[in-house]
């Protein structure tokens, strides 16, 4: 704890704090500071009237404090229900980073490193050809150059290339999170990495190299899936996009001209998930049926300050438009929902503008709230100081993640339903990582199963 906020609660309170009692004080009066920009002398004299130390001796003391500090950093939350402190995270006060590299809007690499395998690829080439002066240096592996240059967070977006040859991890199912409802979904891994920098994603607590790793040899991807289909038993949905964004570097990767052709005359439904306004590949390809490309929403104000790098709401939306325009089904994901005081206004807003520039019905819309690991919550203090969004009344869930509590979850899915029915009653609606109860709350669906047939029998 700030040695001088030590002294003036222990003067003020006339009791000695203990190590794990200053880290709990110092983390909430840190938060409360932020979102109710009030000074340390205010809350003071806040805690003074309303805490009912006075009355208390030893331990007691603290408790009271802590217990009055926690009703003012979670309001909300404290009106509906007491709240079990054991759903608290008051991790430790996490310094800024210094150097933190910050993205640019428009991706230019610093280096490009491919491994021996990938010599020769028309992917080397088509960096070497768009980025003439780029360093470019052969490694053996990928793994052996992450083992032997150490990695530092403040590196993490440098924007360095990495050219590999993938032998495993083709294709997974999406792990969903424990006692949540799935939907069935297959995630087709191409690279890792994104040059986008969205301050909740989750990217950069698993992350232990800087830049972005792309691979070259689709062939052996789709060889795989050539396998994996004919053990399919019916219909599947599969797409890209978790691990890096699907078309941010599609205008040098040419990734997506390759996936349509070939996802085209599969038995599936092909996703291409995206930030990005970079479209004009796929606009060369001939639409399909069983092809959607897909954009993750926020309103303005939240893609601005959260969504660094991403192109703009508006950009994203006209590039929507023209992929409707041209024949391809197209879907919409707002996920992370983030709750903050003009939230209903602004995301109302934001259907609205929505179902004004398109045409419904969609392949899909999804819908999830801010959730993290708590392991996330002190890199994105590092990383971006800037950023509020953890400092709502988040918890501890029953899947260890961060989550708003249920009862404000269904406050927002309830409303996100009622906003986008009034416009569209035909698109299938679906959450992203929820619970029964919640699912119930919102929706008939009872199964992961009877999810995965909603959304697929809509759209073959």
């Amino acid at each position: 704890m700030n040695k001088k906020l030590k002294e003036k609660i222990e003067k003020n309170f006339a009791f000695r704090l203990n190590q794990n009692q200053c880290q709990d004080l110092e983390r909430l009066i840190f938060e409360i500071k932020r979102r109710q920009n009030i000074s340390t002398a205010r809350l003071i004299g806040y805690l003074k009237i309303n805490s009912g130390y006075s009355k208390q001796t030893g331990k007691n003391k603290f408790l009271a404090l802590k217990n009055c500090l926690i009703k003012y950093r979670y309001p909300l939350t404290s009106f509906y229900a007491d709240i079990n402190k054991k759903k608290l995270f008051l991790n430790k006060i996490q310094p800024v980073l210094k150097n933190n590299w910050v993205v640019k809007k428009t991706f230019k690499p610093a280096a490009l490193f491919f491994e021996k395998e990938t010599r020769g690829s028309y992917l080397v080439k088509n960096f070497q050809r768009k980025f003439p002066n780029l360093k470019i240096r052969q490694i053996s592996t990928f793994k052996n150059y992450v083992k032997n240059n150490q990695f530092k967070t403040a590196e993490l977006k440098k924007p360095l290339v990495f050219i590999t040859k993938e032998t495993r991890d083709f294709l997974k199912p999406c792990p969903c999170t424990k006692k949540h409802l799935g939907c069935g979904y297959w995630i087709f891994n191409l690279g890792y990495g994104c040059p986008f920098d969205c301050s909740y994603c989750y990217l950069q607590q698993y992350t232990n190299s800087p830049g972005i790793v792309l691979p070259a040899n689709l062939d052996d991807f789709f060889k795989q899936f050539d396998q994996f289909e004919k053990k399919l038993t019916g219909p599947v949905r599969i797409g890209t996009g978790e691990f890096l964004d699907s078309l941010a570097l599609d205008h040098i990767t040419n990734y997506s001209c390759r996936l349509i052709s070939y996802f085209r005359s599969k038995k599936v439904l092909f996703e291409l998930k995206t930030k990005s306004g970079r479209v004009e590949n796929i606009l060369k390809e001939k639409p399909a049926s069983n092809i959607i490309i897909s954009w993750s929403l926020n309103p303005k104000t939240i893609i601005d300050s959260e969504e660094k790098g991403a192109s703009s709401l508006k950009e994203r939306l006209a590039a929507a438009k023209k992929i409707q325009d041209a024949g391809f089904k197209v879907a919409f994901h707002f996920d992370p929902i983030i709750y903050y005081k003009n939230w209903e206004k602004d995301y109302k807003e934001l259907i609205r503008l929505l179902y004004e520039k398109l045409s419904p019905p969609f392949a899909w819309i999804s819908l999830g709230t801010l959730r993290a690991n708590r392991q996330l919550k002190p890199i994105v203090e590092q990383r971006f100081p800037e950023s509020d969004i953890f400092y709502g009344e988040l918890f501890i869930g029953e899947d260890k993640k961060l989550r708003y509590p249920r009862f404000l979850r269904e406050i927002i899915y309830t409303k996100m339903f009622k906003w986008i029915r009034s416009f569209d009653s035909k698109t299938p609606l679906y959450l992203c990582m929820e619970n029964k109860d919640l699912w119930k709350a919102v929706s008939t669906l009872k199964t992961t199963k009877s999810i995965e047939n909603y959304l697929i029998k809509n759209n073959l």
